[in-house]
C-alpha cells in the first residue's frame, strides 16, 4: 500500500495538534509542559501550531510524560503520535 505524504506545513499542524491532544488529555497548559520539556512557553506555542518542528528530544520527553499516565501508556504509540495512524487518545 502506498502510503500518502501531506506537505511540510500541513504535517507539522498535524503533529502540533496531536501535541496539544496529549498536553490537555494530561491535564496540562502550555507553559507546565514547555516546562516539563524544558523548553519556553512560545516555542511550546509554536510547536501546537505548526509553525516549528518538535526535536527528537521533544519527542521523547512528550512520550515519557504520556507514559506516567495509565491509560496512555497502554494506548499511545508512537506511530499516533508521528502520523496520526495507530493506538491513540482518539483511535
Amino acid at each position: 500500500m502506498k502510503r500518502k505524504s501531506l506537505p511540510p506545513g500541513e504535517y507539522l499542524q498535524e503533529l502540533g495538534h496531536r501535541v496539544k491532544i496529549i498536553r490537555t488529555f494530561l491535564k496540562l497548559d502550555q507553559k507546565q509542559m514547555s516546562k516539563l520539556l524544558k523548553i519556553g512557553q512560545s516555542q511550546m506555542s509554536k510547536i501546537e501550531s505548526g509553525r516549528s518542528a518538535p526535536t527528537l528530544k521533544e519527542l521523547t520527553r512528550i512520550k515519557r510524560l504520556a507514559e506516567e499516565n495509565d491509560y496512555l501508556r497502554e494506548n499511545l504509540s508512537w506511530e499516533w503520535i508521528m502520523d496520526g495512524k495507530g493506538k491513540g487518545i482518539l483511535g
